[in-house]
């Protein structure tokens, strides 16, 4: 059974508020692309001098809360809101998100242009003017009133954050370009553009906290370009029911499902039109199989597609996340076994093993269920009074090529 300690510091100053809070976590989570989630009580003492500290440390919007597993760090979020509602429970709820939630309370307040612009340059950017409102891509057409100088000086003392460390070298390059425009009197937030260039960029990201290189907590901003994570061959653990796998639910969504997929291209500023040309974007094997045609599109947008080859590439991704019934798998490790957390790279491709009445073994012994799956987000639930160490990871097919 792993140990789990909690720390808050200040959002701004990256301060240390508390460095061992009497927190009972429900569980926390992470995802691909954001999304994640804490909810936690604070004990509480019948003395209020005894609670004042801990209180103090997790002041809303102001904390970021930090989980430790054995000492390492495993998430980090901001604490926003108190879902309190009686004191009869002698404790506080405590909800925090992780820190990609700070980007939807900032908003792009001039006229931002992006024109052929590394994709993840542009993202990098676009997080930076979130915290300083300060980016060379701010278009001249962008009004006076948004550059006041008393706001600007409330962005400068106010919108930072500490502890955050930004992609550089290569890893600050996705090799594809970007294209768009934000309008200031549109007042989009950052999060939208990031949510627009995650659909139609294929652009993968996570806030991910860890130690810098002196040794304290950080937290990494890191970008991939298709998919994030590493390959099967990789990542260092696989999942065996029965084994380090408790349990698992075979989810199955053929309501959703596509075994043929038509991807598309608009002009947006190229001369012209792109589509997949078949076999491309198909499942032929499953149509072979005997299944239902089953067709949707997707499209790219964004980015300028330069070549048939880029697009036709785009449709043989997205058929192997649509196709036979979109199974993604649920699987929950126990406390004690591998992965642990720090092992777990969100997007990381790993095989599903497993033998169950739901997947009996072949004839030869074989386990009769050997899946690749991709591990798109997890939730841990960490020891307490009542419940048991587990995690729980939802996965997706695993993109190829």
């Amino acid at each position: 059974m792993s140990t789990y300690t909690y720390a808050a510091t200040d959002l701004i100053s990256g301060a240390i508020l508390e460095d061992r809070l009497p927190l009972n976590v429900q569980s926390f989570g992470m995802q691909l692309n954001g999304s994640g989630t804490l909810t936690a009580k604070l004990n509480l003492n019948e003395l209020y001098a005894v609670n004042k500290p801990a209180v103090a440390a997790l002041e809303c919007r102001r904390a970021v809360l930090w989980v430790m597993q054995d000492g390492y760090p495993v998430w980090a979020g901001i604490v926003w809101d108190w879902p309190d509602i009686s004191r009869g429970d002698g404790d506080l709820p405590i909800s925090a998100q992780t820190m990609d939630s700070l980007w939807s309370h900032r908003l792009i307040t001039d006229t931002l242009n992006y024109s052929q612009v590394d994709l993840f340059q542009a993202f990098i950017d676009l997080c930076q003017y979130g915290t300083s409102k300060q980016s060379s891509y701010i278009s001249s057409v962008s009004p006076a009133a948004t550059r006041a100088a008393g706001y600007l000086q409330y962005v400068a003392s106010n919108g930072g954050v500490a502890r955050l460390g930004m992609p550089s070298g290569t890893a600050a390059t996705a090799g594809v370009t970007w294209t768009a425009s934000y309008i200031y009197s549109d007042l989009t937030q950052v999060s939208s553009a990031w949510s627009d260039m995650c659909a139609s960029g294929q652009l993968e990201y996570a806030f991910v906290p860890g130690l810098d290189s002196t040794g304290d907590l950080a937290i990494f901003l890191r970008l991939a370009y298709l998919k994030m994570g590493r390959p099967v061959s990789g990542s260092g653990y696989t999942l065996t029911y029965p084994g380090n796998v408790l349990d698992y639910g075979y989810q199955r969504t053929g309501s959703q499902s596509s075994n043929v997929v038509w991807a598309t291209a608009p002009p947006n500023g190229a001369q012209l039109q792109w589509q997949s040309v078949w076999p491309h974007g198909a499942d032929r094997a499953d149509l072979t199989a005997g299944y239902p045609l089953m067709e949707s599109t997707v499209s790219w947008q964004g980015s300028w597609v330069t070549s048939q080859s880029q697009i036709n590439a785009y449709a043989d991704g997205q058929v192997q996340l649509r196709t036979q019934a979109m199974t993604a798998p649920i699987v929950r490790v126990g406390g004690s076994a591998t992965p642990r957390l720090r092992d777990i790279v969100l997007g990381d491709s790993t095989t599903l093993i497993a033998t169950s009445p739901l997947h009996p073994p072949a004839a030869n012994g074989a386990p009769g269920l050997q899946l690749p799956v991709r591990v798109v987000g997890w939730t841990c639930y960490p020891p307490g009074p009542q419940q048991s160490e587990y995690i729980q990871m939802q996965t997706s097919g695993v993109v190829t090529g």
